[in-house]
């Protein structure tokens, strides 16, 4: 592979620091702006190239040494090797330069930036477990042993309890895949068994493979923080509800709820844990929100609580909103891109922004979590 020195400019999305080379663009994994590095470039394409710092020749001041041996490696992490106070701003940059008018308005939540992960996916070869080396197959062993961002309950090694005490026996591992989840005071495996979750005064049961936050320490001010946003008395539609987690867990301050998700099993769930928690009136449905015609007798849902995928909202579910012209719109999302694409359209059709919230679910990543209000 090519090597490369090069003088790195600033943050850009992903992790990466930005630098120009020859007309191109360079995005550079594990430096910092106003460092001059050797970097080894690991793709190269007509505009971008991409590549990896192997060498600091004249480090920043905020650099310090990274507190995983396989940081770069594993391709899990974008910030190990400068402080968490910084990560945050950051982050905070970013979103300040992808939605301007909030500039200084960005309030960010934050909680411990190591061991938050309550879910992980091990792989899986032979006798080897752990992460994938980055854009590859080929597993980091020392990973599953070492990660900082998983629970220690979570991690594989000879010596911890998952293997120890045998939560979950050899036998009953996927053969490619090992996913573990805390449940209450154990470790299940998530794809064959449920997950029982405690927060809030609420009890929720996860189905199997389903879908529920991974960070342990910021679930309840993110669950606290969309209850000031809603309105006193709501009636909700909420969209993408997996198990019910959001309206289940504000169920007294929401006067009816319709909820839908595509995952069949999340719904079924979703109608036991409102029955668990106490909640007869609301109404859950399967419908895959990306495929199907949006039910148009909605109207009577003035305010819509959103938590989709990556992807987005699609264009069906706007011109839906278009149509049932909902007065309030809470929307959390894990990729900000596909956010303010949504906004934009949601601005077009009349909503304004009052409100945005940075929760950094995925610390030393180049993830997080933003939560945002609209309203007519």
């Amino acid at each position: 592979m090519e090597k490369l020195r090069i003088k790195l400019e600033k943050w850009v999305n992903g992790g990466y620091c930005l630098a120009h080379h020859d007309g191109h663009a360079v995005f550079v994994e594990g430096g910092i702006p106003g460092e001059t590095v050797d970097i080894t470039l690991s793709k190269q394409g007509k505009k971008e190239w991409f590549g990896i710092v192997t060498t600091v020749i004249d480090p920043s001041p905020l650099r310090i040494p990274s507190d995983c041996p396989v940081y770069l490696e594993c391709g899990g992490c974008s910030y190990r090797h400068i402080p968490y106070e910084e990560e945050l701003k950051i982050k905070t940059s970013l979103l300040e330069f992808m939605f301007p008018n909030v500039k200084g308005k960005i309030e960010v939540s934050f909680g411990p930036s190591e061991g938050y992960r309550n879910n992980v996916q091990w792989q899986v070869e032979g006798n080897q477990i752990g992460f994938f080396a980055k854009n590859s197959h080929k597993i980091i062993p020392s990973s599953a042993s070492l990660c900082k961002n998983v629970d220690k309950r979570l991690l594989i090694d000879k010596n911890n309890g998952f293997c120890k005490e045998n939560q979950a026996p050899r036998s009953k591992w996927n053969q490619k895949q090992i996913s573990l989840r805390l449940s209450q005071d154990k470790v299940v495996l998530y794809d064959v068994e449920e997950t029982k979750i405690h927060f809030l005064n609420t009890k929720l049961t996860v189905p199997k493979k389903g879908f529920f936050q991974i960070n342990q320490f910021l679930l309840e001010s993110w669950i606290q923080t969309i209850q000031k946003l809603l309105p006193i008395d709501a009636d909700v539609l909420e969209l993408f509800c997996g198990c019910g987690t959001i309206g289940i867990a504000l169920r007294d301050q929401i006067k009816s709820l319709y909820g839908i998700e595509s995952h069949d099993k999340s719904i079924q769930y979703a109608k036991q844990n409102a029955k668990a928690n106490g909640v007869n009136s609301f109404v859950y449905d399967v419908m895959d929100l990306y495929l199907k015609p949006f039910p148009k007798n909605l109207d009577r849902y003035s305010t819509w609580l959103v938590n989709p995928p990556r992807a987005g909202l699609s264009k069906g579910l706007m011109e839906s909103i278009s149509h049932l012209q909902p007065q309030t719109f809470v929307y959390s999302s894990c990729n900000p891109s596909t956010l303010r694409r949504d906004i934009t359209s949601l601005e077009e059709l009349g909503y304004k922004m009052d409100s945005l919230y940075l929760f950094d679910f995925f610390p030393r990543t180049n993830h997080y979590e933003v939560l945002v209000r609209l309203q007519k």
